[in-house]
């Protein structure tokens, strides 16, 4: 019979056995389990934290950062405001954003303004002023955009206007592309300007310019009657009602300012030159609208008083513009609703290449056209009535009512710019008054000694340009003499 001490470690040998039996048997059980359950990533950590930092296998990497032109690029394909993006993307545009890329042009941030800064009187310095300031702010990688005036010394109004409606649209651009930047840069430049000390282009600047348009600052002159920069978009309005309203609206506060301009120097018109004043600009508005394909017109005025040497006198400016379809394009496009006119244009033209007076790069086609659509009765659109195609014929002549007289001057003259031609009314050539074949009076301005449009017009006052404009602008400038000083 075995000792105690024997039974002492068989009853241990026997514990341990179970006890293994035991583990073994849960151990199974854990691993059916195991075997059972779907295993699942442990949950991601919140977005903030995982873009920055993270070693967890589960997380996204960091994402390298793009060069900075390369982002511009992208915003500039995809927000590109209206108007900025109309005349950067048409073709034959001057500010054509492809031809801009080709020149690669490495302005610094610094745009230098010439001495004559002026579109219409000096564009070959002017217009590659325009390019360069599009390049800096959209290609270039600049921190700031400044305009340095040191050797300018004349500003035109519409090379201003021009620039401000680039820099609204830039601003609006800036504005949504800084709201979706994740870090929240100024992917954009800041705009700014150095050496702007000559009195007259400072009066200008902070009457109707940049930071006035920009609602950055601006400063009221006692010799400066200024009427900002007017924006109608006919794209954001529907309702016809309103819409002639808002016309009405521009049309009186225009014809007030031209009444306030000429007050300043004792002067007035009559009633009847009152109204019909209203009624043209009217029109020419209209014109403006239904010509745009962006469907935005933009109207400005400034008028600055002199006293010199005991003369009394006012410099008075107007603009109003479109971009959109030139007025050649618009009657050449196979959608011109108005095929008779049309077909007259044809006529004229094939009568002008029977007696060679096209001369390639002076007098071609588009100037001959742009030119016949002036005249009473032509319009692009069906007649709804016997007064369309009257407004610009009836403009001009406002123009002669206001200034002194039908003399040339050096000072005083309107253009009228569409695409490549550009069109000078300085008082040399006035409205005339024709027959038709049928008995029927109509006006003409034919630009020629014989004052029929079936010979060349004057070709110092109907042009062809290199520089092509995409739209149709009409820049006045008029000098007014003191009523008072004209009578002594």
């Amino acid at each position: 019979m075995r000792n105690k001490k024997d039974r002492l470690l068989i009853i241990n040998r026997i514990r341990q056995l179970a006890a293994k039996k035991k583990e073994r048997r849960q151990g199974r059980k854990k691993k059916a389990r195991r075997q059972n359950q779907v295993l699942l990533p442990p949950p991601r950590v919140p977005r903030k934290i995982r873009r920055y930092k993270s070693s967890n296998k589960y997380f996204l990497p960091k994402k390298e950062s793009k060069p900075l032109t390369q982002i511009k690029s992208e915003f500039v394909k995809k927000y590109l405001p209206e108007n900025l993006k109309y005349i950067t993307e048409t073709e034959n545009s001057p500010f054509n954003l492809n031809s801009i890329r080709k020149e690669k042009y490495k302005t610094d941030g610094v745009i230098k303004i010439p001495v004559n800064f002026s579109v219409l009187d000096n564009p070959d310095e002017s217009f590659p002023v325009l390019r360069q300031l599009i390049s800096a702010l959209l290609l270039e990688d600049n921190d700031k955009v400044v305009f340095d005036y040191e050797k300018c010394q004349n500003i035109e109004l519409s090379t201003q206007i021009l620039v401000d409606i680039v820099l609204i649209d830039y601003y609006k651009l800036r504005k949504i592309c800084k709201s979706i930047e994740r870090q929240k840069r100024d992917v954009f430049p800041i705009v700014g300007h150095i050496n702007l000390i000559n009195e007259n282009l400072l009066k200008l600047i902070y009457s109707v310019g940049s930071p006035v348009n920009l609602g950055i600052k601006q400063i009221d002159f006692p010799d400066i009657v200024k009427c900002k920069l007017r924006i109608h978009n006919n794209r954001k309005e529907k309702d016809i009602e309103k819409l002639m309203a808002q016309k009405e609206l521009d049309t009186t506060e225009m014809a007030e300012y031209i009444i306030e301009c000429m007050r300043k120097v004792n002067r007035k018109l009559s009633h009847e030159k009152l109204d019909d004043l209203c009624t043209v600009i009217g029109e020419i508005l209209i014109n403006a609208e239904e010509h745009s394909t962006t469907q935005h017109r933009f109207s400005i005025g400034y008028f600055k008083e002199e006293n010199e040497s005991g003369n009394h006198f006012g410099l008075f400016r107007l603009v109003i513009l479109n971009f959109g379809k030139t007025i050649y394009e618009k009657f050449k496009s196979v959608d011109c609703p108005n095929q008779e006119i049309v077909t007259q244009m044809n006529n004229l033209s094939v009568n002008f290449t029977k007696k060679s007076l096209f001369s390639s790069g002076e007098f071609e086609e588009e100037s001959l056209w742009t030119l016949y659509a002036l005249q009473e009765g032509v319009t692009s659109v069906l007649h709804e009535s016997k007064k369309r195609g009257n407004g610009f014929i009836r403009f001009i002549e406002s123009f002669y009512n206001i200034k002194d007289s039908n003399a040339v001057d050096n000072t005083t003259k309107m253009l009228l710019v569409s695409g490549r031609t550009r069109i000078i009314f300085d008082g040399k050539y006035s409205v005339e008054n024709t027959i038709k074949t049928n008995g029927e009076q109509f006006k003409v301005m034919t630009f020629n000694d014989s004052k029929n449009i079936e010979d060349k017009p004057d070709k110092e006052c109907v042009l062809h340009s290199k520089n092509y404009f995409p739209g149709t602008m009409i820049s006045a400038k008029i000098l007014l003499n003191d009523e008072n000083f004209k009578q002594i």
